[in-house]
C-alpha cells in the first residue's frame, strides 16, 4: 500500500508543537502509574534508535525483480539511489510497475536515518498503560493529532495513527536482530474507517532481508492482502543485488 511508507517513525512532524527541549521537560513529567519511574519521552527514542537504518554512506543498490501476482508475472530491473529515490526499468505493465516502486519506496523511507530530535522535534510524549508482558503504550501529541504506539524490549512493535481519512494500525509480529539494530521482517497493516473502526483493507507482509556488503536489503517479500472478502497475493523476488560504486 501507498499510504503505508507515510507510517514511517522517522517522519519529521508537519504541525507545530512543544520544541524539543520541553518534550523532554513533559515526558518527565508526566509518568504512568503502571511504570512510575519511565520517562516516555526516552523509552520512545530508545526504541526509535533501535531500528536498522542505512548510514549517510549508503551507496544505493540495483538489482534483477520478479513480480508474481495470482497468473501473471513480471520482470524488470530496479535501482536504489543513495537518495533512497527509487528507480524500476523493464516492466511495462503500468500496476505491476507501480506495485514496485510503491514497496521499495517504502522500505526506503523505513531504512532513511533522521536523527530523533530532527524526526520528532515538534512532538510530546507520554506514557499509557503497560501489560503484564511489560508492553508499554506510548502516546505522542503533534499539536492536535495523536499517534499511539507500543514498545516492547527497545522495539516499536505496534503503530497506530490517522493517515488521510483512515485509522491505520500496524502490528510488528517478528523482527531480525542485526549489529546495527532490528528490522521489521512479518507485520500487519489494517486499515479502518475512524468513526465505526470498520476495517477497509488488511495486508500482512513477510520480508527477508540479505546481506550485502555492509548493508541488509530486501531480496524477498510476500503480501498477503483482503479488501471486501477478495485475498490476493503478491510476491516480490530480487536476485543479482549489487552496490553501487561509493562516490
Amino acid at each position: 500500500m501507498v499510504a503505508l511508507a507515510s507510517l514511517s517513525v522517522g517522519t519529521q512532524a508537519s504541525v507545530q508543537a512543544l520544541p524539543y527541549a520541553d518534550a523532554v521537560l513533559l515526558s518527565q513529567q508526566q509518568p504512568s502509574t503502571s511504570t512510575p519511574n519511565i520517562s516516555a519521552f526516552e523509552l520512545f527514542r530508545k526504541a526509535y534508535e533501535n531500528r536498522y537504518t542505512w548510514d549517510s554512506q549508503f551507496p544505493g543498490y540495483t538489482a534483477t525483480v520478479e513480480l508474481k501476482q495470482g497468473k501473471e508475472e513480471y520482470k524488470g530491473q530496479i535501482r536504489v539511489n543513495p537518495d533512497m529515490s527509487v528507480e524500476v526499468t523493464g516492466i511495462n505493465n503500468k500496476d505491476a510497475l507501480q506495485v514496485v516502486e510503491i514497496q521499495l519506496g517504502m522500505i526506503a523511507v523505513h531504512r532513511r536515518r533522521v536523527p530523533f530530535e530532527v524526526a520528532h522535534k515538534n512532538s510530546t510524549f507520554r506514557l499509557g498503560n503497560t501489560d503484564q508482558k511489560g508492553t508499554i503504550e506510548i502516546i505522542e501529541l503533534e499539536g492536535k493529532t495523536e499517534a499511539r504506539y507500543k514498545v516492547f524490549r527497545q522495539q516499536i512493535i505496534q503503530v497506530n495513527r490517522l493517515l488521510g481519512p483512515h485509522a491505520v494500525t500496524v502490528n510488528v509480529l517478528d523482527t531480525k536482530l542485526t549489529p546495527e539494530g532490528y528490522l521489521a521482517t512479518r507485520y500487519q497493516t489494517f486499515f479502518r474507517q475512524p468513526q465505526t473502526q470498520q476495517v477497509l483493507f488488511e495486508e500482512e507482509s513477510k520480508d527477508t532481508y540479505k546481506k550485502i556488503g555492509d548493508y541488509f536489503v530486501l531480496s524477498h517479500q510476500i503480501l498477503h492482502g483482503l479488501e471486501q472478502g477478495q485475498k490476493t497475493t503478491t510476491e516480490l523476488e530480487f536476485t543479482n543485488i549489487q552496490l553501487l560504486p561509493s562516490s
